[in-house]
């Protein structure tokens, strides 16, 4: 099997996400799931497995922490070390994980370094395998449990059955959860258009009667790879396209953080934009759940300082980690005062809370 060679990278929208630092163990995903963005990345350059070396992750980490002058935000974050989330692109524990166990090295690895960390799979059944090593990791890491909002549907239509049943990935969630290890649910994407309300409130039902007390939403990422296979699955893309833009998508946004807040879940939402006002995110993160070390230069914290009336020099100056570049921090200022045309600003937030 060949060798993954860039495990390591920092996600390009990392001034709007807490989590953008990934260690990936794998480069393809036997899940193969129809909503995945990311499986566009193996359309282009193709679907063999590629496997982590953690010898060379070892490597790249230690000589990262004894950089006493690093240049690029990757060589910044390491440095700092920032926490790491393993499988954003491609699930950790997926079933070749049972015979290389390259995700299991890596976890040792972090374990040794003290390294915070965040895992999330929807392969819970396999992950059972490493539970030793979660209890010792169980001040280093979350494990985010992935369910989208329809539930046992999704797994058969979207995940083919291929992943852990969703009532047992809920099963082992809990039992974690009782063993000390910090556990969330992480529940992106909500589809609009094909995903319901209902569905929603439903689904943190269910994660609520096994204990479990955060969630996440967020709409779905589409590009046109992802729009063919939902389309070839029976889905109505054009629906789904029209749900998905802020007009029809603002609302229902709205109405999810309502129902979160109605069930007592902690919600984790992304999207700073749509929620209704004055809404908060409850979390250090995103996800709906607090993770040592996680970025605080984004607009995740951002909002929540705007809001207070803090002026953007300030918010920018309590945030900065020094992680980024000077374009970063320009950025950021441009977030903060309503002039970037490249990312949502604050100024987006008001209008949209008042539209």
């Amino acid at each position: 099997m060949r060798e993954y060679k860039s495990p390591i990278c920092i996600r390009g929208a990392h001034l709007t996400c807490p989590l953008p630092l990934a260690l990936e163990s794998y480069w393809a995903c036997e899940a193969d799931c129809l909503h995945c963005v990311g499986r566009k990345l193996n359309k282009i350059w193709g679907h063999e497995q590629r496997a982590t070396n953690p010898d060379e992750v070892a490597k790249k980490l230690r000589n990262a922490l004894r950089n006493k002058n690093p240049k690029s935000p990757i060589s910044q974050a390491l440095h700092a070390k920032k926490v790491l989330w393993i499988g954003r692109k491609s699930d950790p524990y997926q079933p070749v994980e049972l015979k290389l166990e390259v995700t299991r090295r890596l976890i040792q690895l972090l374990i040794e370094l003290r390294w915070t960390f965040v895992v999330c799979s929807r392969y819970q059944s396999n992950a059972m395998r490493d539970m030793d090593i979660f209890l010792e990791a169980k001040e280093l890491m979350t494990f985010l449990v992935e369910i989208t909002p329809g539930g046992e549907a999704d797994w058969e239509l979207f995940e083919r059955k291929r992943t852990t049943p969703v009532q047992r990935r809920l099963r082992i969630a809990r039992r974690w959860q009782q063993q000390g290890i910090h556990v969330g649910v992480r529940g992106e994407p909500f589809i609009p258009g094909y995903h319901t309300a209902k569905q929603f409130r439903e689904t943190l039902r269910l994660i609520r009667s096994y204990g479990l007390k955060s969630y996440n939403t967020y709409n779905l990422h589409m590009n046109e790879y992802t729009l063919h296979r939902l389309h070839d699955a029976g889905l109505d893309i054009e629906r789904i396209w029209e749900h998905n833009q802020n007009k029809l998508w603002r609302p229902l946004q709205r109405d999810l953080c309502r129902i979160a807040d109605e069930e007592g879940i902690n919600l984790g939402c992304p999207d700073f934009v749509n929620v209704p006002p004055g809404w908060k995110n409850c979390a250090n993160t995103c996800c709906g759940v607090d993770v040592p070390g996680a970025f605080t230069f984004n607009t995740h914290n951002w909002r929540t300082l705007s809001e207070k009336g803090i002026p953007p020099k300030d918010i920018i100056d309590d945030t900065w980690e020094g992680i980024g570049t000077d374009e970063d921090r320009g950025m950021a200022k441009k977030i903060l005062s309503g002039r970037s045309k490249d990312y949502y600003t604050m100024e987006d937030s008001k209008s949209c809370s008042t539209g």
